[in-house]
């Protein structure tokens, strides 16, 4: 009896409006106390997940994927992959495919890739007659698609708490972010090819305009990304050469982005725009 008016009293707050995390961690709460469990015993887990090395990697990498939004990078990257790949049909699809999994890829985060190019793209793909609805789709499929490669947040995360079962006895295997980003690689390069056929598809359907390949544009365009296109090799290969841990390469992205957006491309002033880019990646961490 005692549990069904909890229940119903949780029910009531939920839709009363009351956070989803307040109403869980309550229910959770209950849930060790009918199993006999002492809270401090909660609180000391809970103390020992967010103590971990790994856990500094993500508001690292949300930092750095902050300052490339808030710089030019995205239009660096759009011109970039116009270059290469504009003279395909449907190339500004496959312009925005590519431009939105590469800027995932580098910031770990497909949210800030949509707010970073998707206000970019978006105008474009809508003004080069794309229907609106593939327009959207292909924007936040792509964004989301980034994060199979490294370094991907939601990896990190599933590894901890992947970690976090075997310690507790759960029937786990072993996947530690290293493991996890070298498993992602073959699938998103796959699922890239699929929607770039698709994009193409798209493009001869609506009989869309391309970009006659150039040399020149693409030697113009790799030239002012050529600080950012280091970027996923530093991490892969640092971290797969041995060079550093996932953690490790969060500290090395965030030192380079900054150093090269700042005093190398100038984009962002660092006593103006650092700050409040860090207060504002910390509150979406």
């Amino acid at each position: 009896m005692e549990t069904i008016l909890y229940g119903l009293l949780l029910i009531a707050l939920a839709f009363l409006g009351s956070p989803l995390f307040a109403i869980i961690g309550t229910v959770a709460l209950l849930a060790f106390h009918a199993a006999d469990i002492d809270t401090s015993a909660v609180i000391v887990e809970m103390y020992r997940l967010a103590s971990q090395p790994t856990l500094i990697a993500i508001p690292l990498f949300t930092f750095a994927g902050y300052i490339l939004a808030e710089s030019k990078t995205p239009k660096r990257l759009v011109a970039l992959s116009q270059a290469f790949f504009g003279w395909m049909p449907g190339g500004l699809a496959i312009v925005a495919l590519v431009s939105c999994a590469v800027f995932t890829a580098f910031t770990g985060a497909s949210g800030v890739t949509i707010v970073a190019l998707g206000g970019l793209l978006y105008p474009i793909l809508v003004q080069e007659k794309y229907p609106e609805k593939f327009s959207l789709g292909l924007l936040t499929t792509s964004g989301s698609l980034g994060l199979l490669f490294p370094p991907s947040l939601p990896l990190i995360l599933f590894s901890m708490v992947a970690a976090n079962s075997r310690t507790v006895g759960g029937n786990i295997p072993d996947v530690s972010i290293d493991k996890l980003f070298v498993a992602g690689i073959v699938p998103g390069i796959f699922l890239v090819i699929i929607l770039s056929i698709y994009s193409m598809r798209q493009g001869k359907k609506s009989f869309m305009q391309v970009i006659p390949f150039n040399w020149k544009n693409v030697l113009a365009a790799s030239k002012d990304a050529m600080w950012e296109i280091p970027l996923p090799f530093l991490i892969i290969g640092g971290i797969y050469g041995g060079l550093f841990s996932a953690t490790e390469a969060a500290a090395v992205t965030a030192f380079y982005v900054l150093f090269v957006e700042v005093f190398i491309y100038k984009d962002l002033k660092l006593f103006s725009d650092i700050p409040r880019i860090m207060k504002e990646s910390m509150v979406l961490v």
